[in-house]
């Protein structure tokens, strides 16, 4: 890579737009809800409990004939899920968490797009496609309600 003005100049206005998007109000969403999440002990507990139940599923996954309780592990596991989830400080924070992700995926796409719209964008979301895809309705339907 030859460094030259024009490598200094992109190099700014790259910090420019890691500035914008820090700045954002995306970013400040996702960090109040990051910092309320992990003030709540309500939310920690059940976080607590998902991953412990996820770990003993975990250990027994492999032998599902072999560990007589093998049902009730996994059935464990879905529960503590469901019971996480529906924790308010966890749909806050994946709300925003998915808000911002979404930000990031545009982002990228159309850095990419503005060299070429033949490159291939890999974003963090397997949903996150261009408008002109093939997907199936209620893809579309869900991929244009995020904004």
């Amino acid at each position: 890579m030859i460094i030259n003005e024009a490598y200094f100049a992109l190099e700014d206005q790259t910090f420019r737009l890691v500035e914008a998007i820090c700045g954002g109000d995306t970013m400040s969403s996702y960090k109040e809800a990051k910092r309320l999440l992990s003030q709540n002990k309500e939310a920690d507990a059940k976080i607590r409990a998902f991953h412990d139940a996820k770990e003993a599923y975990e250990r027994v996954e492999a032998y599902p004939d072999f560990a007589p309780d093998y049902a009730e592990i996994k059935q464990r596991v879905y529960q503590a899920k469901r019971i996480m989830d529906l924790d308010e400080s966890v749909y806050r924070f994946r709300t925003a968490e998915r808000e911002l992700q979404v930000l990031l995926d545009k982002v990228s796409e159309r850095l990419a797009h503005a060299i070429s719209p033949n490159i291939l964008v890999s974003a963090g979301d397997p949903f996150f496609q261009s408008g002109d895809s093939n997907m199936p309705a209620a893809c579309q339907i869900h991929i244009s309600s995020r904004g």
